[in-house]
């Protein structure tokens, strides 16, 4: 599934947050799964959410071994404990960990953003700078990633 466009939204004071009627619509559970996996995004002060389907497809690209390098050992001990599984409630909403929230330092006002094949949370505040910002390089950053995509 796709993920785009951004939503302004509130983190209730029981850490739940609601997802946006366009995504849970599009959500199909033999596809995507039952749920989200929620991790660290980056940068630190963001919240990262994939699919349940979409998290496992990802997860299994990392190859296992038993003597994995430094880089894969040290990032898989890391990444997973801190990756959570989320149900979402009748009313569409997910219950964000505490721990996560405060290791991220998201208040209540966030913007849920579509990033592709994942969802952001990100803090309301930093999200119209930060657009502000990479507008004045998009077509930098369209140029490069078309180039990349050619594989030029």
């Amino acid at each position: 599934m796709i993920f785009t466009g951004h939503y302004e939204h509130i983190i209730d004071s029981k850490h739940r947050l609601a997802i946006p009627r366009k995504y849970r619509s599009r959500l199909d559970p033999e596809r995507d799964g039952a749920g989200f996996v929620i991790v660290p995004g980056r940068p630190s002060t963001t919240l990262w959410m994939y699919t349940e389907r979409a998290f496992e497809e990802l997860a299994s690209h990392a190859k296992s071994t038993l003597i994995p390098d430094e880089d894969q050992l040290y990032f898989d001990k890391v990444f997973f404990p801190l990756a959570e599984y989320l149900d979402v409630d009748a009313q569409g909403r997910v219950l964000l960990p505490e721990k996560m929230l405060d290791r991220s330092g998201l208040g209540k006002d966030v913007v849920i953003c579509g990033v592709r094949d994942h969802i952001e949370i990100r803090p309301r505040g930093e999200f119209e700078k930060d657009m502000e910002d990479a507008l004045k390089q998009f077509s930098e950053f369209q140029i490069r990633a078309r180039d990349a995509y050619r594989g030029n």
